[in-house]
Order: C-alpha cells, then sequence, then structure tokens
C-alpha cells in the first residue's frame, strides 16, 4: 500500500505522462518504485490509456527500450548516478523524461497509510514506527506485519529486523559505493548534522547527499536549518550488530 502514503507523487507521474512527458522514478532499495509506478499506471490505464513499465532494477546505468505506449520506468541509485553526468542523458524517445526521485516518507505519510492498512495506532505508536523506519517504506511495511504479529516491542523489533535483513544488504551494498561510504560513515555514529557540516567533513557534492538519501535510511531538511540525519533505527541496529 505505499501509493496510499505517496499519493502526491502518483499525481504527479499521472498529470506528467499526461502532459507527454515519460516518468522516470529513482530510489533506492525499498523506497516503493515498483509500487507507486504500477499505482500510477493504473490510474493512467482507466482513462483508456496504454502503458509500459519498465523496471530496470538497482544496478541499471541506461534507460532501457522505449515503447509505443507511455512507458513509465522505474530505476535506482546507479542510474540517477550515470544521469547525473553533464551530457550523458539518453534520448529514450516517448517524450522528455520527469526524473521522480523517491525519498524517504514522513510522519503524515505513515499515518496515512496506517489508516488504510486499518491501524488505530497511538501518536506514541506512531512516533515509535516513525524512529524504527525512518520513513523508508520497505521498513514500515515490515513493521506493521511484525505489529499484527505480536503485541511485545522488543519481539515486534525482533521480527521486523529478520524481515527486512534482505532490503538491508542491498543497502549495504548501496552505501558501500566510495562516493556514499565517506559520508555515510562519518554521519551514522553522530546521528544528526547540518549538511554544510557533513560537506565540509566529507567533501560530498549535492548529487552524493542526494543518492545517499535515495539509498534510504537518511533523511534531509531543506532550507535555513539544511539538515541531514541516518534516522531509521533498525537499520542503525541492523549496522551494530554486524
Amino acid at each position: 500500500m505505499t501509493w496510499v502514503a505517496r499519493e502526491a507523487t502518483v499525481r504527479r507521474i499521472v498529470d506528467g505522462a499526461l502532459r507527454g512527458r515519460s516518468p522516470l522514478l529513482l530510489g533506492g532499495p525499498g523506497m516503493g518504485r515498483s509500487t507507486t509506478a504500477n499505482a500510477a499506471a493504473e490510474r493512467l490505464r482507466a482513462r483508456g490509456i496504454a502503458v509500459a513499465v519498465e523496471e530496470l532494477g538497482d544496478d541499471a546505468t541506461e534507460l532501457g527500450p522505449t515503447h509505443d505506449s507511455v512507458t513509465i520506468r522505474t530505476g535506482g541509485i546507479a542510474l540517477h548516478r550515470t544521469l547525473a553526468k553533464p551530457g550523458s542523458a539518453p534520448a529514450p524517445g516517448g517524450g522528455p523524461i520527469q526524473r521522480v526521485p523517491l525519498v524517504p516518507l514522513l510522519r503524515r505519510d505513515l499515518r496515512a497509510w496506517a489508516a488504510s492498512e486499518g491501524f488505530a495506532l497511538r501518536e506514541d505508536e506512531i512516533e515509535r514506527a516513525f524512529r524504527a523506519s525512518g520513513g523508508q517504506p520497505a521498513v514500515i511495511a515490515a513493521w506493521f506485519e511484525a505489529h499484527r504479529a505480536t503485541p511485545s516491542l522488543e519481539k515486534l523489533e525482533e521480527r521486523a529486523l529478520a524481515r527486512c535483513a534482505p532490503l538491508f544488504a542491498r543497502i549495504d551494498e548501496a552505501l558501500a559505493h566510495p562516493e556514499l561510504a565517506k559520508p555515510w560513515e562519518w554521519l551514522a555514529p553522530r546521528g544528526t548534522a547540518t549538511v554544510q557540516e557533513l560537506r565540509m567533513a566529507t567533501g560530498a557534492t549535492k548529487a552524493s547527499l542526494d543518492r545517499l538519501t535515495l539509498a534510504g535510511p537518511v533523511s534531509r531538511t531543506l532550507g535555513a536549518a539544511a539538515e541531514i540525519a541516518a534516522t531509521c533505527a533498525l537499520y542503525l541496529r541492523h549496522g551494530a550488530q554486524r
């Protein structure tokens, strides 16, 4: 049900496709690329529009085939990295590319998702789920599944952690990339820092911070505060146990 929490994103994809653009959803492991793309595709099909969904995977560096119909593509951090290089963006046909980066969900998104799943969670339970997941959609889904199975907080976290093991292995791989390893290793033990502090300490560029956020266990605020934080408590616990 990730699309419920990404309602605004689904609308943005549909509107872009109706205006002749080719949506490209970019996100790290477990960020809800497939669910969001398929939700947008179903809405377009309900309007009588032919839609193809191309799931390019974590490691893809090219946009893949072009279809006569509207094409919604999904890709990972590797494709985001390739497209960020000057002059390297390929022309896939089918209209200009509409890039849609998928970042962690907000508390209000988690509340909407919980309500759609029939959970009557107290505010402290919403906060606990948000801190455990950091807004990472696949972790939220694992948390809800564990919540159905056990009322015990400790058992809930253990169950969710076990469920997330394959996902966390994929995130480990994404964060091991030389571009992301240094800023992540600097940020993780500190928890929160300003963007300026992180960039000065590690030399990270804006593009690399974008990809650090796409990876999943990191959130960022813009504007005057401009903070960045390691927010997925279950992923941090996974890292401490390795």
